[in-house]
């Protein structure tokens, strides 16, 4: 769609253009009217620009989170997905457990999944088995999904084993509506147990920086050794110490009240995954003949983790080629926006639309993750899936198209090749007066669940808005 929209103005009228100058004061001066008349433009494109794109194999992700994806799920839509993951951890730097409990108090020492509810892709209720490793040695800085673990770990530096499925039933209804999230426990060496208390007893330095703990316990690598029935997403994952203590209770006996000794259990999470150290995710998956077929025949189709990203050629030149056709000195841009309507694939187990996809510069893509950047608006964009419109929508693109008028309007291909990608989306809200503005703080490939969608870009809708002002 073109449209023109027409305003005329006369003398006292304001509007929002550069050099527009006229008297307001004829009634008082005498001097004569104001000369100044004129109309100003608003210039709406959304036909003429055109988006072209492709899907491309991205089997390489920067696979650092504060998630950890596990599990294994084979779909015939979808494609075959591994998730296992290594981690290293973050002590608490003093053990609140009173003088008088000694190692030999220790009776349990557990590690703990906590599962988001609704987190969850494929059969909750398949069968499946995890086991977990100490690391051997640290783990490098340099690191993504392709991380093979082998040599940081052995068998002999197997902490424990458990079969499990995904689901809640065995907790029961009530039970279950109170959980945020599913826990999952694991029950590690007691032997080992003892050791990290007697560390922070004699060694209390050994826990005072990540730096200083990674020598004592390197972390951690979690891998699926058997099913294929689902993958889970894992918020955090904790150990916990337990033992037991001696206290004093009342009691009545022979209707008589009196203290008696009582042994309960007390515990405490002693480490646990953060933000501040590395946990990354190792995924391999091999997309279904489904989708490979489906982008032989030129369809669009973006998979993530570890699947297909599309490329696109953004029309940047042709749409500033229409601007200079139209526009006059007094010219101003107002907006630049992209919607791209997506459709979801028929599955049986889940697979849904990721919340959010990224916009970036082709040339910038390694560098963005790499560097924990946030979209500026400029060479990197993000919008937000609608479930009402069923497309992604990029709104904030005025600066990228600016800046490449002000550089003479002559864009280079590199300018124009950008990458989309699945992502999750950190952001804040700031509030001043009426007004209020949304803040990006983070901005990470996807990583809670698998996803899969067919994008229309013969479809998309490019939206170019400008003024200018004509003086007769």
């Amino acid at each position: 769609m073109k449209a023109n929209k027409r305003l005329l103005y006369a003398t006292c009228t304001a509007i929002s253009l550069p050099m527009l100058l006229a008297s307001c004061q004829d009634d008082i001066s005498g001097i004569g009217e104001s000369v100044s008349r004129g109309e100003v433009v608003i210039n709406i494109d959304s036909v003429g620009f055109k988006l072209n794109g492709r899907s491309v194999a991205a089997p390489v992700i920067d696979s650092r989170s504060t998630t950890n994806m596990l599990g294994r799920l084979s779909i015939p839509e979808y494609g075959d997905l591994r998730c296992s993951f290594v981690s290293r951890l973050m002590s608490i730097s003093e053990l609140s457990i009173p003088d008088s409990i000694t190692a030999d108090s220790i009776s349990h020492f557990r590690m703990i999944l906590n599962i988001p509810r609704g987190q969850v892709t494929g059969d909750s209720l398949a069968p499946q088995r995890l086991k977990v490793y100490e690391l051997t040695k640290q783990l490098p800085d340099a690191i993504n999904n392709q991380f093979d673990p082998t040599g940081y770990y052995s068998e002999s530096s197997l902490l424990g084993t458990r079969s499990y499925t995904a689901s809640a039933v065995a907790l029961g209804d009530s039970a279950y509506t109170k959980l945020t999230s599913i826990p999952l426990s694991i029950e590690m060496p007691l032997e080992k147990g003892k050791k990290v208390f007697e560390e922070y007893r004699n060694n209390p330095a050994t826990f005072a920086w990540p730096a200083s703990f990674a020598k004592f316990f390197p972390g951690i690598y979690v891998e699926n050794d058997f099913g294929k029935g689902c993958v889970f997403n894992i918020s955090n994952v904790k150990f916990n110490l337990y033992w037991r203590k001696r206290i004093k209770t009342s009691a009545v006996i022979d209707s008589v009240t009196t203290q008696v000794d009582k042994i309960v259990t007390d515990s405490l999470t002693v480490f646990a995954t953060a933000p501040e150290v590395l946990s990354s995710n190792n995924i391999s998956l091999t997309p279904s003949s489904a989708v490979t077929d489906a982008i032989a025949r030129g369809e669009v189709m973006m998979q993530s983790p570890a699947g297909y990203n599309v490329e696109i050629n953004f029309p940047a030149q042709e749409i500033i080629d229409e601007y200079s056709k139209q526009s006059s000195n007094l010219s101003i841009v107002n907006n630049l926006t992209l919607s791209i309507p997506v459709e979801h694939t028929s599955n049986d187990m889940g697979i849904d639309l990721p919340p959010y996809m990224l916009m970036v510069k082709r040339s910038e893509l390694d560098e963005f993750f790499a560097k924990n950047k946030t979209p500026d608006d400029k060479t990197s964009f993000w919008g937000a899936y609608s479930s009402a419109e069923k497309s992604y929508t990029f709104t904030s693109m005025r600066d990228y198209i600016v800046e490449l008028i002000k550089a003479g309007g002559q864009v280079k291909p590199e300018d124009m090749e950008f990458t989309l990608v699945p992502v999750s989306i950190s952001t804040e809200t700031s509030s001043s007066g009426s007004a209020t503005q949304t803040f990006v703080t983070a901005c990470v490939p996807y990583l809670a669940r698998p996803t899969l969608c067919r994008l229309l870009l013969d479809k998309a809708k490019i939206k170019f808005t400008f003024s200018s002002e004509q003086i007769f």
